[in-house]
Parts: structure tokens; sequence; C-alpha cells
């Protein structure tokens, strides 16, 4: 009887569909022979697409690990890089290049090509920037900018506990100065000390007690942006400006095409029009004022893991700009053919 066989095909279904889904869910920008959708059995025969085997994956050159407020090592960023299409990529941690490496190293055995990178505060005109160095070699002056800017970071998280302490009672300076968390939950150490202490029940919840109060970044002497974009060039790099989105959204195209203007006039090189919260319009005005002026055009994520993921912030992920190279303008950038 045919009710007799329902039980079957259902089996038969699921039996067909899971491979299909299971790939797909894996790598969710590759794609699947077609051989495969008749005969899902083949998925565990089928290989990801490398980079070197095709050119024209997406480029994401703006990625954190726990060297700095991510919340995955080098290894893992690398790859969700493979799984998620991704075929030329940066790790750039702020103000750091120690997890650079590892993610060189881990992107070669997945057939990712890679690009030394690292993201650096700095002040420009009232603005908290941050700029991004991609292909330098680490010097002295370099590292000493990088230094600084984390000892500043640092001492933001100590100033917070310091003015909150007198409204919350638990907490305390010197407990906080000896105060060690698991990087790889991601964040920073101020953020989890005042989630552990009950003051806030996310870590989201404790980044706008800075400015709150007056603790902002530009409450602190970060490296000026002419200084840091100085260093990037000297160090044999590319200085590109991060996320513009974030500090000139609200402005009129004049005054935005100034601002940028001012900003190449310091040795800036290059402008990551593409990133998750810019609108169309603004990564179009972005992407021709640099055709124009002959600058790097870059794509970025901004993916700092499951830190990110669990806080709201799902639109970060690796990946999800889907930007081609020949849609971009990378110049040295670009790995030779």
């Amino acid at each position: 009887r045919a009710s007799d066989l329902h039980p079957v095909c259902t089996i038969l279904q699921i039996a067909y569909i899971l491979p299909v889904f299971w790939y797909k869910m894996m790598n969710p920008y590759q794609k699947m022979p077609t051989a495969c959708l008749f005969a899902p059995q083949m998925v565990h025969c089928w290989k990801p697409i490398t980079a070197k085997e095709n050119p024209t994956m997406f480029v994401d050159l703006h990625i954190h690990s726990y060297f700095s407020d991510g919340a995955q090592t080098p290894e893992q960023a690398a790859l969700a890089c493979r799984d998620s299409g991704v075929g030329l990529a940066a790790l750039c941690d702020h103000n750091s290049w120690l997890g650079c490496e590892r993610f060189a190293a881990a992107c070669e055995d997945l057939g990712v090509q890679s690009i030394r990178g690292a993201e650096f505060d700095c002040r420009w005109q009232g603005y908290h920037l941050h700029i991004l160095g991609y292909g330098f070699t680490p010097t002295p002056q370099l590292a000493a900018i990088a230094h600084r800017s984390r000892e500043l970071l640092l001492q933001m998280s100590v100033d917070l506990i310091e003015k909150m302490a007198p409204e919350y009672p638990q907490l305390s300076v010197e407990e906080y100065r000896d105060y060690h968390y698991d990087p790889q939950k991601g964040g920073w150490a101020g953020l989890h000390y005042l989630q552990e202490k009950g003051v806030t029940q996310t870590l989201s919840e404790g980044m706008p007690l800075y400015a709150r109060y007056g603790l902002d970044y530009t409450a602190y002497p970060f490296p000026q942006a002419a200084e840091v974009i100085t260093a990037i060039r000297e160090a044999g790099g590319a200085a590109v400006l991060a996320h513009p989105g974030n500090y000139f959204s609200g402005m009129e195209l004049a005054s935005l095409y100034t601002t940028f203007n001012e900003l190449c006039a310091l040795g800036l090189g290059g402008i990551e029009a593409y990133y998750p919260t810019h609108s169309k319009i603004f990564a179009t005005q972005t992407a021709l004022f640099c055709e124009k002026k002959g600058l790097l055009i870059t794509s970025g994520s901004d993916d700092h893991g499951l830190f990110a993921h669990t806080d709201g912030w799902q639109q970060y992920h690796i990946g999800c700009q889907m930007m081609e190279p020949h849609r971009l303008r990378l110049g040295n950038l670009a790995p030779e053919e």
C-alpha cells in the first residue's frame, strides 16, 4: 500500500537532502557541481576550490584574531576564509601583527593567499581614525607606534574602572590590574571584568561606558595620522583608511571629497570603500574618488569571530562583502598571476 511506503520515502528524502545541506552550510559561497545535486553521495568527494584554482574568489582585507580583540585564532580565521570563498585575505589586528605569520602559514595550507596587515589607531582633526597598513616590513618606528597605542588602550580601561568604582563598590583598580581573561573570548580585559562583576550583562554593554565617563578615544594622545601613515610607508607598506563611513557618512559629497583630499596629502594610499555598514551610495562615492585619484580600493568585513557574532553584529563576517578582485583596485596588494 502507498501508506506503507511513506516512512521509506521520507527516509530516502532525508538521505538525499542532508549531504547537500551539510555541504552548503559548511561552504556557503562554493559552487557545488551539478552532479552532486543528482548524486549527493558525491559531495563527500568534492574538494573546496582554492584561490589558485579560482583567482576570482572574494577579497577580505580586514579580519581580527585573538591577538587583539577577535574571538578566533589566526588558523580559525584562515579556515573561515577558505570556507567562505575568500581567496585573498589580510589579518589586521589592532596595533599588532603578531598573528600574521600564523595566519599566512594556515592560509598557504588552505590555498588562500594572504597579505600582512595591521589596524592602527590615530588622531586627525578631532577624529579618532583607524588606518590599515598592508604589505609592510615591521620596523622599530612602526613597532613603537603600535606599542604606544596598545598601552593607551589598556590605560583607558584602568581609568574607566577608577571612575566607576565609587558607584560600583565591587570594582577595584588594584584587583583589575591583576585581572586576566581568556583572549579567545574576544573583546578586551575591561569589558570582561565589568561583565564578571555584574556591572554589564554582555560585553557590548560595556563599550558605551567609556564615552559616558569621558574616556572615549579622543581623550587620549594616540599618534597623529601623519605619523602613522609615514611609518607605514617607510616600512614599505600601503596605508589605507579603514571604514570611512564610521566617521564621515553624514557629510555632503563636496565635504567628503575635501576630507579625503586632506588625508591623501598626508600620504594615504587607499580607502576601504566596501564595508558592511557602508551604504551603496557611500561606497560608490568613495570608490569613484579613489579611481579618480589612483588610490587603492579595498574591501573588508571587520570580522571578529564569535565575539561579534554573539553580540548582535552578525553582518561583520568573513566574506560578507563578496567582492571579487576585479571590482577593487588592489595595486601591488594583488597577488602575481
